[in-house]
């Protein structure tokens, strides 16, 4: 993964949509993401790991900020103005 980023740090912006059509397939996607799911069943589930559920928890977290964020944004914009 490291690799493609700095492939991608290389190159120049109008080279960046050519090297993506290339380089992000769906059989890299889904060979990657079997390689990844693999990694992280030995590095955290087999080994009795309490990490899954901090990743989890911050998955969690980081969705809902998200989602939430527009409505946080719009009520701070309303209250900047006075609109409240």
């Amino acid at each position: 993964m490291s690799a493609f980023f700095r492939q991608l740090g290389s190159l120049k912006v109008k080279e960046v949509p050519e090297f993506l059509k290339k380089t992000i397939t769906k059989e890299n996607a889904i060979e990657n993401f079997q390689r990844y799911s693999k990694e992280y069943r030995e590095k955290y589930i087999q080994t009795g790991s309490i990490a899954p559920v901090y990743h989890a928890m911050g998955a969690v977290f980081a969705t809902a900020y998200v989602t939430v964020w527009p409505t946080e944004y719009r009520h701070f914009k309303a209250q900047q103005s006075g609109e409240h």
